[in-house]
């Protein structure tokens, strides 16, 4: 239950072919603080938020997904904080789980309010890469949306959105508290999710350009800070990539050259460690195995 009453609520309908258009308009004809954007064509979680945001009127902002919750009236609470201490990001603490099991894994990240340099540092010494734990100023959002490269603006994202956005959120922002309070349940077991969905072998040439990008973005926009080129992009690498699409390299038909490139950045590095680059270059072997693979047409998994 959410009482806050000033508020405006963005729908973003990506090209849907569904009926979410009439039940957003019935929604309208009852709630004039409802604000309908439709995108011609499929454009993608990325560009459908930051149209949402760039649109947008209101001081602060939050993310939230179609599936997940807020919870604890957070929404007025977290931004009475904000005014309090003059603050660019709250954020609060989440559930993950699946409410039909009742597997529940409360998450907590920082404590305090801190301000820059320390607000940059958040995003590299902890996990806190979600878009929808946070109430974010607009200016903030927006700045960070600018902050990013142009010809990073235009990828179509497919996952990992919100660790690109958050990093630009924490370079644009300078002050940061946290709200210790739960106050977003995020939905992890619904099968129609984008992450889930794009683990399927038709969409994993898509996903791992998206992965890699966020790499070279990292390297690029970290400028010539090497804490924040290793913790921002060798930390994605380990936890994100090894963890999760090492094993999903047989899939993979194209796009291997922009993988090599990005990887051969790292590797070429002065910064990064023995180790660091070893884990690297055993991933560029198994991407170029199967590159090899696609090229002699040998891997009967695969359609060319």
């Amino acid at each position: 239950m959410q009482t806050i009453k000033e508020i405006e609520i963005i729908f973003i309908d990506d090209a849907s072919n569904d009926n979410s258009s009439l039940l957003v308009k019935k929604l309208m004809n009852q709630d004039k603080r409802i604000t309908y954007l439709k995108n011609k064509k499929n454009k993608g979680q990325f560009y459908s938020r930051n149209k949402g945001i760039l649109s947008s009127k209101g001081e602060y902002i939050i993310i939230i997904d179609p599936d997940d919750l807020l919870l604890n009236d957070i929404l007025i609470k977290s931004y009475a904080w904000a005014k309090k201490y003059n603050l660019d990001i709250v954020q609060f603490y989440h559930i993950m789980g699946d409410y039909k099991k009742n597997r529940l894994i409360i998450l907590n990240e920082n404590s305090g309010i801190l301000f820059q340099p320390e607000t940059n540092n958040i995003f590299f010494n902890c996990e806190t890469r979600y878009l929808w734990d946070k109430l974010v100023r607009r200016t903030v959002l927006i700045k960070s949306i600018y902050f990013m490269k142009e010809k990073y603006r235009k990828v179509r994202f497919m996952v990992h959105n919100d660790d690109t956005a958050c990093f630009g959120i924490f370079k644009s922002a300078y002050s940061y508290g946290q709200f210790e309070e739960i106050g977003y349940f995020y939905y992890r077991e619904n099968k129609n999710s984008t992450s889930r969905n794009n683990f399927i072998p038709e969409n994993i040439n898509g996903r791992f350009h998206s992965i890699f990008t966020t790499m070279d973005y990292y390297y690029e926009q970290s400028e010539n800070n090497t804490f924040e080129k290793t913790k921002g992009g060798f930390r994605f690498f380990e936890y994100r990539i090894i963890r999760k699409y090492a094993s999903k390299i047989p899939l993979l038909t194209k796009g291997f050259n922009y993988i090599n490139f990005v990887i051969d950045k790292y590797i070429n590095s002065t910064f990064f460690n023995s180790t660091q680059k070893k884990q690297l270059r055993s991933f560029k072997y198994k991407v170029n195995i199967q590159k090899l693979k696609v090229k002699q047409g040998n891997n009967s998994r695969i359609i060319i």
